[in-house]
C-alpha cells in the first residue's frame, strides 16, 4: 500500500472555491480502482490548514490516479487557491 499525504494551506478568500474543488476529486478519486481511502482534513488549529490523506493499493494504482481528467484539472488549478504551493509526501507501510 502507498500513503499520500498533501498539505494545503488554503487563501482565506479562496476557500469556497477550494472546497468545491476537493469536493469534487474526493468524490471521483474514491471511485477509482485501487484506491482504498482518499479524505480531506482540517486542521482543528488553523482552519486554512488541510490535508488530503490517500491510501492506494500499489504504485500503478496511484499511477493511474495521476492521469484522471478530475485528477489533470486538480493539478492545473489547485495552487491558485493556495498561499504557496501544496507539498506531497509519500509513504510506504512498514512490513514485520
Amino acid at each position: 500500500m502507498i500513503t499520500l499525504n498533501v498539505f494545503f494551506k488554503v487563501n482565506p478568500q479562496k476557500k469556497s472555491e477550494f472546497l468545491k474543488e476537493l469536493t469534487h476529486m474526493v468524490t471521483e478519486s474514491n471511485k477509482e480502482s485501487g484506491c482504498e481511502f482518499y479524505h480531506l482534513w482540517q486542521d482543528n488549529a488553523n482552519p486554512d490548514f488541510y490535508v488530503l490523506i490517500e491510501h492506494w493499493k500499489d504504485k500503478e494504482s496511484l499511477g493511474g490516479h495521476q492521469k484522471t481528467p478530475h485528477w489533470q484539472h486538480f493539478d492545473d488549478v489547485v495552487n491558485s487557491y493556495l498561499t504557496e504551493p501544496y507539498e506531497e509526501h509519500h509513504y510506504k507501510e512498514i512490513e514485520q
